[in-house]
């Protein structure tokens, strides 16, 4: 049926109403008595993804997180990795056409490509819709109480253990607000250049600033590994202090050996997931103790989360702050930091020493976004 829908009912009833019409013209006036090509039977194998379609149909059936059943996005992924599967097997694509300079058409019998599937695909998508549940976002008010409960935990830690952890704790919040990062990209700072290029930011610069080094692969950059360089404020206009964070951590990981600045012990690099709890427990804190805040039908748990919490808070932040702190343009400039704008103060090309030279003459440019925070 999904496949049967594929169209619009509207479209559905043109198609049928045009071709009863060329039946009839073909019949009546040139004796045409098969104006159609045959419609069957079909051979008895799988040539269109039946197989594959009514497995993902049953994939569908089951629970998901934040809904009855699970999210097309989720089931869609079944024909990606069957895809995959027949690209390694030997059926795998071998004619191919070339297209422009580097992009490539290729020829496939993968039935996951076939007419029937893409109508089947667009079919079951009509159907169950989308529901997304995006992250809520950080207020600037919420990120204020965040770190300044943050602050206490560091100055009444028990332990440098747990203290360094608060400190990191710190510096990721910050990070991922003020860069308006996702929580993935915030643990690619790679820690030699964090304190080298931050002490020469922090205390040689004409504008004292931090700066975010990044390094890694990033979604949309053709899985190609890359430099970013991002300068945030040391201080904001309403008082969150970059600064102090940055110096802190500095002086927990100057002596560590790992390539990047939130690893383990093992030196490998952290995830996000890490200071998740932290950040949703101090949440959660604020909600019961603070008035006004956090409101109190909201499930901290379930609709805030590390990921994208900072990076929509920053930028709904900046939208109300004044035009003549932040404009649209400078938050423009900011989220769309992996294309090299015509200054060429962020191409991804180079490295990190190469990156901060060249990015000073629009230093003061790149710090809007985040003063305004």
């Amino acid at each position: 049926m999904d496949a049967f829908w594929a169209r619009t009912s509207k479209t559905v009833a043109s198609n049928r109403s045009n071709l009863k019409q060329l039946l009839n013209i073909g019949n009546d006036t040139y004796g045409i008595i098969h104006g159609l090509p045959p419609m069957g039977p079909h051979p008895l194998r799988d040539d269109w993804g039946a197989g594959v379609a009514v497995v993902i149909l049953e994939k569908s059936l089951q629970a998901g997180i934040n809904s009855t059943h699970v999210q097309f996005d989720t089931i869609r992924k079944f024909r990606s990795a069957f895809t995959n599967a027949w690209g390694s097997s030997i059926h795998t694509m071998t004619q191919g056409v070339i297209a422009k300079d580097t992009t490539k058409l290729f020829v496939t019998n993968n039935p996951g490509f076939s007419l029937w599937f893409e109508r089947f695909m667009r079919g079951m998508h009509s159907r169950m819709g989308d529901q997304s549940k995006p992250d809520y976002p950080v207020t600037g008010e919420q990120m204020r109480h965040l770190m300044s409960r943050v602050e206490l935990d560091y100055q009444d830690c028990g332990s440098e253990e747990r203290r360094r952890y608060i400190a990191r704790a710190g510096l990721f919040f910050m990070s991922a607000f003020l860069g308006s990062l996702r929580g993935e990209e915030v643990p690619r700072l790679v820690r030699h250049y964090f304190i080298e290029l931050n002490q020469e930011s922090l205390q040689r610069s004409r504008v004292k600033h931090c700066v975010l080094p990044l390094y890694g692969r990033f979604k949309g950059d053709k899985n190609l590994p890359r430099c970013y360089l991002f300068r945030v404020a040391a201080v904001t206009r309403t008082g969150l202090n970059m600064e102090t964070w940055v110096s802190r951590v500095i002086q927990f990981e100057k002596k560590n050996k790992s390539i990047f600045l939130f690893s383990d012990v093992g030196g490998k690099k952290e995830t996000a997931a890490i200071y998740q709890p932290y950040f949703l427990e101090k949440l959660k804190t604020i909600q019961d103790q603070e008035k006004g805040i956090i409101p109190r039908q909201v499930n901290v748990f379930e609709d805030y989360g590390i990921s994208r919490s900072f990076r929509r808070g920053s930028t709904t932040v900046a939208l109300n702050a004044p035009n003549e702190v932040c404009s649209e343009e400078d938050i423009i400039r900011n989220n769309r930091w992996r294309t090299e704008d015509k200054a060429g103060s962020r191409q991804p090309g180079y490295n990190m020493l190469q990156l901060y030279t060249n990015t000073l003459e629009a230093l003061e440019a790149d710090l809007r976004f985040s003063s305004c925070l």
